[in-house]
């Protein structure tokens, strides 16, 4: 087995709700193309997750966002 096999880059995004699909296909795209360059991976290899979490449940220093 290649050694690539195991640098599969899985990324996840952690985001208001709210963003269209169109929105959220080109940011996993830009995201894409980056970790291609910037990893030498493959296309193919890269993973984007996007956990969209209502407005209500985001806190900063304990005050809800």
């Amino acid at each position: 087995m290649a050694l690539h096999l195991f640098i599969m880059p899985i990324i996840n995004v952690k985001m208001y709700s709210g963003k269209t699909q169109r929105e959220k296909d080109k940011l996993a795209e830009a995201f894409t193309e980056d970790i291609i360059k910037i990893l030498g991976v493959k296309k193919e290899e890269v993973i984007i997750v996007f956990n969209e979490i209502p407005h209500g449940n985001w806190y900063a220093s304990g005050i809800r966002l």
